[in-house]
């Protein structure tokens, strides 16, 4: 008989490599992004809209400009209340009852064109305080479902992905709310705001009516260390991250206003500023995926490149190089958003992520106003304009050294 000796296999023996990192549109699914985004842009069109509906109305670019400010207002009160709204009762009853709330106030800024100026402006803090804020539902969204599912590594991504839908809307709304008043009359481009309202807010509202069930479930049973009360010591940072990004906008906006003003070119104002825009979409996507970098970190170099974008825009440059400085400046905007937006969900306790994501709003909104104030003071010389969005990238930097020594600290978790 003859033997036969099988040799052993030769093959080499390959170790499996990490998985790979699923998509978004498999951990938040295709309804979510689409209903979010369209959710999200009525919001972006109502300022810009409000502002040039006031003045086309006969009523001046000056209540305009009130009117728009009372909006920020409403909004800083509201956010928060509307937050603490949404861990509560769940996102649906809340998204719909703002949007009701706010629909009217709407139609109520109508009636108001023709006649009282403080039922104007009544009607128009209404809007913003019943701003249903989906932005912020949408990210504590991401927290609910990545945790749920053991997909926390999404998660950076995910809130990348929100600080660049956020500025579609920045560059899209304010167009298509300018394009609407200038072709159809104030009139008619109001109704087509509470229309676009109706329908992109209704949309977010249809989608949460799916899993309405889940949101009690996560705020109740979700077992956790984390205390149950916002750790407002923890949140100041990332706050201030938000804040200087507010001002960083509103200034920048701002200042630019009026350098154009001075040229006779208001029609690149918009054009330049989107460039922001541009920059910190691209900025919040790019960053998310970036590992390694802490988030301090991330937050130095964001105040860094703010800055760096903002010196150059004090030397009141030509169209071409302010874009460009515009772009530099858009991109540490976006980098800030993302980290400030990624420590405070790190940090949000069970239950009150919403809240904590309205936090970070309000204060961006709140930046918004003081910046565009600020400027507003210094733009009788129109380079001094762009100071405070300087001073927002040195406060980026301060948050970022205080969020790495926070880290470093013994007590820190």
């Amino acid at each position: 008989m003859s033997s036969q000796i099988v040799a052993p296999s030769s093959a080499p023996t390959r170790t499996p490599g990490p998985a790979p990192q699923p998509s978004l549109i498999a951990v938040g699914g295709l309804p979510f992004l689409v209903t979010a985004l369209l959710g999200r842009l009525p919001a972006s069109m109502i300022q810009l809209g409000l502002l040039m509906i006031v003045a086309s109305s006969g009523l001046g670019v000056g209540l305009g400009g009130v009117t728009v400010a009372v909006v920020g207002v409403g909004t800083a009160l509201g956010a928060p209340l509307v937050g603490r709204a949404v861990d509560r009762w769940g996102p649906l009853p809340v998204v719909v009852v703002a949007t009701l709330v706010q629909v009217g106030a709407l139609l109520g800024v109508l009636a108001a064109t023709t006649g009282s100026t403080w039922t104007l402006l009544l009607c128009a803090g209404l809007v913003g305080a019943a701003n249903p804020q989906v932005g912020s539902i949408a990210r504590s969204r991401w927290s609910l479902v990545a945790r749920r599912s053991g997909q926390e590594r999404v998660l950076g991504r995910a809130m990348g992905y929100e600080v660049a839908a956020d500025e579609v809307g920045f560059v899209v709304g304010p167009v298509v709310a300018g394009l609407l008043v200038a072709l159809l009359g104030p009139v008619t481009a109001l109704w087509v705001l509470v229309a676009a309202a109706v329908v992109g807010q209704g949309a977010f509202a249809a989608f949460l009516r799916t899993e309405r069930h889940a949101w009690p479930r996560h705020a109740t049973r979700v077992v956790t260390d984390r205390p149950a009360r916002l750790p407002m010591g923890a949140l100041v940072l990332p706050m201030l991250v938000a804040g200087s990004v507010g001002i960083a906008f509103g200034s920048t906006q701002t200042g630019l206003t009026a350098v154009n003003a001075a040229r006779g070119t208001e029609e690149l104002t918009g054009l330049i500023y989107a460039c922001s825009g541009v920059g910190s979409a691209i900025a919040s996507v790019v960053v998310s995926r970036l590992r390694g970098a802490s988030v301090a970190a991330r937050v130095v170099a964001g105040g860094a490149a703010l800055l760096t974008g903002a010196l150059g825009l004090t030397a009141v440059p030509g169209p071409w190089v302010a874009a460009a400085c515009a772009v530099v400046l858009g991109v540490g905007a976006g980098t800030l958003l993302v980290s400030g937006y990624a420590r405070a969900e790190q940090v949000a306790p069970a239950g009150r992520v919403a809240s904590t994501m309205a936090l970070l709003a309000t204060s961006l909104v709140l930046g918004v106003s003081a910046g565009a104030a600020a400027a507003g003071a210094l733009a009788g010389t129109p380079a001094h304009a762009f100071w405070p969005t300087v001073a927002a990238g040195a406060l980026g930097i301060g948050a970022g050294v205080g969020l790495r020594a926070r880290r470093r600290a013994p007590s820190a978790v």
